[in-house]
């Protein structure tokens, strides 16, 4: 059940606790109070969307907890699937609300949308101001059906779904085999093609890695080498190479020195420079040859990488991609060898599914209409409880055209509300207020089916007085026997009945509107149904009137 919930900063309530008890919890208070805030907190932190709007004014962040105990084991089985650690049967779920982001967690850890949808939808149902105009969808209705036919449907729908995903994929592959003799020709030449220009390739795991390293290494060794080969050209050109105008200035230098015997010390010196330039000219001549470059090897890389990337454009962005593609390839020629054989298996399984799907949807149909039949007569019992005496209620079944993962059922709700009239479906009959009675009614009758142990109703009242208010109080109290209901109303009828009743009020302090909630005694509560029913100014009659309602129970 849901033990409490904590808000904070959200909207017009600063912070507020609120603590349920078992049974019927009521809570009361003018328009305008703070109730549609406190059921729109507990939908946020069960997984609806989450609006910055609902921050509170000048405040960073808002904050809504909720606390469960006595958890169904369904619910308990999603958290040890998430890995989610939990003490017992509690369990705390947070989500807070900032200008950028909210963030859902359960019992301390981050939950995404999704899985918390799928363990929030296990513990609690929360009916709001409108959800009963859903009753206006024939949809609805199938689901209200199937919830109530329970594990039997459930397990039939999942394997109509699972039959019918086998039947779309059996259809794929049967499309493959769908083709004319052309068309058959064409596509073997062409996996044929692919798989010789990938088989001629003989390619091996990994060696365009090694093949791109050895690139690498070769692009760099080759400038290298284009720089040395260089600068031997620029020392050993014979017509402007440094070592021949070094020997011609030698020359020179020496016949100038047979006129002038003072030159001497300069042709020593130019003497020792064209030395020097000839050993280097010689040195890097010989590193040269000793670390040549390999043009042959470089250009059988360059090519083989160049091959490589070629497949890879075509057939994958890995080897591992291509032989991958190449190993598919060879199948599919296999397949085509064995054209008509591997066809015919597949037609042959295809109408095996065809006949499971039909199979499924029938025994679904007949189990839909087996849970209808136990259905109608709890509905309209509980219909005549709320104040329609001379009610009739069926399920009407139609045949779709089409088998989904519904099945070929089409499901409507049918009902004549006054004798003589005859059976008009639900949304040609009813008024807002007969479609919030006609939603408990069906709450009510699946409620013995119904695992999920807490139930809100969010002014389930709508449209109703009187006599009829009585009747629905009964009902919502009844419920409570079995199930935790937490009810905003604005009817003494329905507040009277209270196990728990709180109050939502509004002040001003400090200039800022804020909303709270507390519990209310048994004098406070009489109180609060005599304001209910005179206004806010409480007379004597509304007061003992609020009495007589607190008596009977």
């Amino acid at each position: 059940m849901l033990k409490s919930v904590h808000l904070k900063n959200l909207a017009l309530i600063e912070e507020a606790q609120i603590d349920f008890t078992k049974g019927l919890n009521i809570m009361t208070g003018e328009t305008g109070s703070g109730k549609s805030v406190i059921i729109g907190s507990v939908n946020i932190a069960l997984g609806d969307k989450a609006n910055k709007s609902m921050i509170r004014t000048g405040c960073a962040f808002a904050l809504c907890e909720l606390e469960f105990t006595d958890v169904y084991d369904e619910a308990l089985l999603i958290l040890d699937e998430l890995g989610i650690e939990r003490e017992g049967r509690s369990v705390l779920i947070s989500r807070k609300i900032t200008p950028d982001s909210s963030v859902s967690r359960v019992n301390g850890e981050t939950i995404t949308l999704s899985n918390l949808k799928r363990l929030t939808s296990l513990l609690v149902d929360v009916h709001g101001q409108h959800d009963h105009q859903s009753l206006l969808n024939p949809a609805r209705h199938m689901e209200i059906l199937d919830d109530f036919g329970g594990l039997e449907i459930s397990k039939i729908k999942k394997s109509l779904s699972d039959e019918l995903s086998e039947y779309k994929k059996l259809r794929a592959e049967f499309k493959k085999y769908d083709k004319d003799e052309a068309a058959l020709e064409r596509e073997i030449s062409l996996l044929e093609y692919e798989a010789d220009e990938i088989e001629k390739a003989e390619l091996i795991l990994g060696e365009d890695l090694k093949l791109e390293e050895e690139f690498k290494a070769m692009s760099k060794a080759q400038q290298t080498y284009d720089s040395l080969n260089k600068i031997k050209y620029i020392f050993n050109d014979e017509a402007a190479g440094i070592s021949a105008s070094s020997a011609a200035a030698l020359k020179e230098i020496e016949d100038a020195l047979k006129i002038d015997a003072n030159l001497l010390p300069y042709k020593n010196s130019l003497a020792d420079i064209d030395s020097l330039i000839k050993d280097f000219a010689h040195d890097i001549g010989r590193y040269i040859d000793e670390n040549g470059f390999d043009k042959v090897k470089f250009k059988e890389i360059t090519d083989r990488l160049n091959l490589i990337n070629h497949l890879k454009s075509k057939y994958g962005e890995t080897v591992e991609d291509i032989l991958n593609y190449e190993a598919g390839v060879k199948r599919r020629l296999d397949e085509f060898e064995n054209y008509e054989e591997n066809r015919g298996l597949i037609s042959e399984k295809l109408n095996g599914s065809k006949a499971r799907i039909n199979a499924l949807a029938k025994e679904l149909s007949a189990q839909r209409k087996k849970a209808a039949a136990s259905l109608e007569p709890l509905i309209t019992e509980n219909l005549k409880d709320l104040n329609f005496l001379n009610v009739e209620f069926k399920i009407d079944f139609e045949m779709a055209q089409k088998i989904s993962k519904e099945g070929f059922d089409r499901v409507k709700f049918m009902i004549s509300l006054n004798p003589g009239e005859p059976l008009k479906p639900l949304s040609l009959t009813a008024s807002g207020g007969e479609l919030s009675r006609i939603m408990l009614a069906l709450k009510s009758s699946l409620a013995d089916n119904d695992h999920i142990e807490t139930l809100i109703f969010d002014e389930i009242d709508t449209g109703i007085s009187g006599t009829t208010a009585a009747k629905v109080s009964e009902k919502l109290k009844s419920l409570s026997k079995n199930h935790q209901i937490i009810c905003i109303t604005h009817l003494p009828q329905i507040a009277a009945k209270a196990d728990s009743h709180f109050v939502i009020e509004k002040e001003v302090a400090s200039g800022s509107t804020i909303s709270g909630v507390r519990i209310l005694s048994q004098d406070e509560s009489v109180r609060e149904l005599a304001k209910m029913i005179s206004g806010s100014e409480i007379t004597g009659f509304a007061l003992e009137h609020a009495k007589e309602l607190k008596a009977v129970k």
